[in-house]
Formats: structure tokens, C-alpha cells, sequence
């Protein structure tokens, strides 16, 4: 039997409030929205029967948002069988990126023109990068390859 969506991700969330992040839970229907504000960003965590999401936004002064990174199950209804591996593939890349928010594994460069991210993912690293009109998501085998040309430091949050 499949697990519920979001069974992985709750724990995490706990864990992020008893280190000190604001956490806000609201829930609505079959809905669960986890709201948690930080120094220079916002993040929003949904859980529901038919999928799952992800919104992190750093956003230092409150008004210009520099990078955005969302993920989600988007249109594939993943309460079908079918579809749950999608659903479980995304909550795995949802989970790796909070715990690297809780661990203090996520890291940032602020260049002229863009903003960028690398946190752990499953063996590799994740670069997320604004680009002029899209945010790029990367996998690289290791960190130096994932940070090459920029200078990152841990994001503090």
C-alpha cells in the first residue's frame, strides 16, 4: 500500500519549528498549507490527497523577489496509482530541499545579474539559477562542479 502524500514531508516541518523557523499550518478541506518565514525568504509547503508542492522565494527586502523555486505535482493527480510515483518522486525532491534548509546545507550566491542555490539531492547537488526569463534546476556530481564560477555561502535563513 502507498503511503499518504506528505508522510515524509510532516516530519520535516516539525523538525524546521523546533529549530527555531516560524512554521504556520493552515488546513482547509483535504488541503494542508505550511507557511514559514525567515530572514530574506518565504516558503510554502501544500500537502493534499491529490499532490504535493513546493514555493521558496528569497526575497531579502520583501519586495523584489531574486530567485524562485517551485516544484509540484502540477496536473498529475497523484491520489491515481498510476500516478503515484510522480507523487512520490516529488515529495523525495521536496524533502531533500527542506532538509538542507533545516541543516543548514542550503547555499546561495547573489552575482549582478542572478541569484543561485545548491543544496544536496540524493548523491548530487542541485543548482538552481535565475535566468533572464526561466529558473534553470541542474544536477551536478559534486559541489565544487555544482558552485563552479560562482561564490556560494551557506544561506542563512
Amino acid at each position: 500500500m502507498a503511503q499518504k502524500m506528505g508522510s515524509e514531508i510532516d516530519p520535516v516541518m516539525a523538525r524546521l519549528g523546533a529549530r527555531g523557523f516560524d512554521v504556520n499550518v493552515e488546513t482547509e478541506d483535504e488541503l494542508r498549507t505550511y507557511r514559514v518565514s525567515g530572514k530574506g525568504f518565504h516558503l510554502r509547503v501544500g500537502l493534499g490527497r491529490k499532490g504535493v508542492l513546493l514555493d521558496f522565494v528569497v526575497d531579502p527586502d520583501g519586495e523584489s523577489p531574486e530567485l524562485r523555486y517551485s516544484i509540484d505535482t502540477d496536473l498529475y493527480d497523484v491520489s491515481e496509482p498510476r500516478q503515484q510515483w510522480f507523487g512520490d518522486e516529488i515529495q523525495r525532491d521536496i524533502v531533500s530541499f527542506l532538509d538542507a534548509l533545516e541543516n543548514g546545507r542550503l547555499r546561495v550566491t547573489r552575482g549582478r545579474h542572478k541569484t543561485a542555490i545548491v543544496f544536496p539531492y540524493e548523491g548530487k547537488y542541485v543548482r538552481v539559477e535565475r535566468g533572464r526569463v526561466f529558473t534553470r534546476r541542474r544536477e551536478y556530481d559534486s559541489l565544487a562542479d555544482a558552485e563552479a564560477g560562482d561564490q556560494f555561502h551557506p544561506f542563512e535563513a
